[in-house]
């Protein structure tokens, strides 16, 4: 690679066997950030069946939005956090149309990954933007992931269990409405590609804010409802693990989130419960947690 993680580091990219999984159609070489940004980017969006764009920046979503029109899923999750977005990577889980292209005018970006690329939105991509590294990905592989420690390395599987979502159980609150659990389902996806503490708030198939990588859960809670201002109003609100106390329940009330999602399992889920039910908020556990460190 370029360099690594700094300027001052060197890097390397050894393939597991004959096949990259990816192909650089354009661009200047690419980093060690942008191969590593590139590949979170890509295993996110590959969650999602229906069309779907992400901008990732230091390997956590600044926005995601599912839309049929690839344009209007790029607007949204450039929207959701327009300053973060700044010399990102897009990810899409389809060929982005040209449409989508005339939409990122004016904003620079490193990268854009996706399942593939025209000839004609390569072209566009690049008229302006001689720089911007295109990389075309297959689709991820399920692969034991790898990190150095001590003298020795951690291995694990990867998480990718296959949830059930009418398994998850509502401890409290009203029944969810159909239009609810698709943002729920949506929610769960992302928050499990957000490092922890993760707290994502998501309202009509867009991420609309954010909490991450915060030694406690509520830091990233006040991080979630202040990027997502008053699009929190009614908004589900997903917590990749445990709420150890009911303080975060009553940030999420003040800021109107109407649903919570966590795996439940703290010594505490009585107290938090409680909170929700006194808020008029409803609660569903998942019985899954999905820490990403």
């Amino acid at each position: 690679m370029r360099y690594g993680e700094n300027p001052h580091q060197k890097s390397a990219f050894y393939i597991y066997d004959t096949d990259s999984g990816y192909e650089q159609l354009a661009g200047i070489e690419l980093s060690h950030n942008n191969l590593g940004d590139a590949n979170h980017a890509w295993r996110l969006v590959c969650e999602f069946e229906d069309p779907t764009v992400a901008i990732i920046k230091h390997g956590n979503p600044s926005g995601i939005a599912t839309r049929l029109d690839l344009a209007e899923a790029y607007r949204l999750a450039y929207e959701a956090d327009t300053v973060s977005a700044f010399g990102g990577i897009i990810a899409v889980n389809r060929s982005p149309t040209r449409q989508m292209v005339k939409a990122m005018e004016g904003l620079f970006f490193e990268l854009i990954v996706a399942a593939d690329f025209s000839s004609e939105v390569v072209e566009e991509l690049t008229k302006k933007r001689k720089k911007l590294r295109v990389v075309k990905a297959k689709k991820p592989p399920k692969q034991l992931e790898f990190t150095r420690v001590f003298n020795g390395y951690l291995v694990q599987t990867p998480d990718d269990i296959v949830e059930d979502p009418r398994k998850w159980k509502v401890v409290c609150g009203k029944k969810p409405t159909a239009k609810q659990y698709v943002d729920m389902e949506f929610a769960w996806k992302v928050v499990k590609h957000v490092r922890s503490n993760a707290i994502v708030i998501v309202k009509d198939k867009v991420m609309v804010g954010m909490g991450t990588g915060q030694p406690n859960r509520v830091n990233s809670v006040k991080l979630a409802i202040s990027a997502a201002k008053d699009k929190a109003k009614s908004a589900v609100l997903a917590s990749d693990a445990f709420f150890p106390f009911p303080d975060n329940i009553d940030l999420a009330a003040e800021a109107g989130i109407s649903l919570i999602m966590q795996p439940g399992g703290s010594i505490r889920d009585d107290e938090v419960i409680a909170e929700a039910e006194k808020h008029g908020i409803t609660m569903v556990f998942t019985g899954v947690r999905h820490f990403k460190h």
